[in-house]
């Protein structure tokens, strides 16, 4: 999988349902991924093409859909659809249930395709008579700014959502959308990756794994994480300045400092902002397709780090790694006030660049404290598990 927040979504929910059930077969529906052979579970294409089959119904057209696949892969040039949808069907018949792990589709940060998307996964649990749960995602605003009608819209969404058996939203926000359609279904949830205790490792995920290649920083490292999106929603050129400013003052206090890429969409943007800064020779880079696990490991290592994914930040706070947050969405601050942590959280679309090099100051002193306090409320979000309250709905 290539984003590591779904991966490491689909591995906590993965390895929570098998530390309950342990001979049962959980089998995943991705969306992308490279050589499913490589880890040692199941994958399956939920794609364009496996999804456009299953809602006209062309896998019930006698010899259609093989020839329609065949097509398909030779245009694409591809083997992944080959058997894929027979298998999706085996998988969707014989399920117990469907657990959506979706991180956010549902929302006017989206077009209304990207939520048509959730509510075709509902319609097929609602096929194949399967019970369904929407594991903790964002969702909302509900606000589509594009010439659509958003009531009728929305009435549909109603509708679809009322089919689940329990809904998780990750924010406030979101629990306020879902409650304003009158939904009882709906549970305000943190993200799953922090909420369970068990988290495999990169041993545990591949088929074959031969030996730990991480090239990990030095311990007590600051790392900065990178985010492609900050450029599209904020201004591209101050954002810049303000990535550059942020580096040059973490060297010029002496911090040993990493920009560690955890998603390849952001490798072009690495370069170009080293080349604003004053220490480029300074400033070293870790860039390497690794898994969720081994980025943990790897954020594990540095006393705090500043960052802009998500889920590099959810990957800190679960390694009790401190962060300094720059965002522009209520995930962020909601992930940030579990942790106590919301004083560190700035909007990059009014970044306010003196503020944040204070913050940098501030957190070089108070890192270790801030680290005891992420591990203690880490410790109480812990407590109860989100997947077996999932499972204990299934059985209400």
């Amino acid at each position: 999988m290539r984003n590591k927040g779904s991966q490491a979504m689909f591995l906590s929910l993965y390895y929570g349902l098998k530390s309950i059930y342990k001979d049962c077969e959980v089998v995943g529906f991705a969306n992308k991924y490279d050589s499913p052979e490589q880890y040692a579970f199941k994958l399956l294409p939920y794609d364009d093409y496996t999804r456009l089959v299953f809602k006209y119904h062309l896998n019930r057209v006698p010899l259609l859909e093989p020839l329609l696949t065949r097509f398909a892969s030779l245009l694409r040039k591809t083997d992944k659809w080959n058997s894929a949808i027979p298998e999706m069907e085996k998988a969707l018949r014989e399920a117990d249930a469907i657990f959506d792990a979706s991180g956010y589709t549902l929302g006017s940060g989206w077009p209304k395709g990207g939520g048509e998307m959730l509510l075709q996964t509902i319609r097929l649990a609602k096929r194949y008579n399967k019970k369904i749960i929407l594991m903790p995602q964002s969702f909302g605003p509900f606000d589509w700014d594009d010439g659509g009608d958003n009531v009728e819209f929305l009435k549909k969404v109603k509708k679809e959502l009322s089919y689940a058996t329990k809904i998780y939203a990750r924010e406030k926000e979101g629990y306020g959308c879902l409650k304003s359609l009158d939904l009882g279904n709906v549970e305000l949830s943190t993200d799953m990756v922090i909420r369970e205790k068990l988290f495999p490792t990169a041993n545990d995920i591949y088929a074959s794994y031969e030996k730990d290649e991480t090239d990990y920083p030095a311990q007590g490292s600051v790392g900065f994480i990178i985010n492609e999106n900050v450029f599209r929603i904020g201004d591209s050129s101050a954002v810049f300045d303000l990535y550059a400013k942020a580096l040059d003052r973490l060297v010029d206090k002496g911090e040993n400092v990493y920009i560690l890429n955890t998603s390849t969409a952001d490798n072009h943007l690495v370069e170009s902002v080293l080349n604003k800064t004053k220490n480029r020779d300074k400033v070293s880079v870790i860039t390497k397709e690794y898994a969720s696990p081994e980025l943990i490991k790897i954020l594990g290592k540095f006393k705090y780090i500043v960052a802009s994914r998500y889920h590099s930040v959810v990957f800190a706070y679960r390694s009790g790694v401190p962060v300094i947050i720059l965002g522009w969405a209520n995930k962020y601050t909601d992930l940030a006030e579990h942790f106590q942590q919301q004083d560190y959280v700035f909007d990059i679309r009014n970044p306010g660049v003196d503020q944040i090099i204070e913050k940098i100051d501030k957190m070089g002193q108070n890192y270790e404290h801030e680290s005891r306090c992420i591990i203690d409320r880490l410790e109480n979000l812990q407590a109860t598990s989100v997947v077996q309250d999932a499972i204990d709905a299934l059985k209400g």
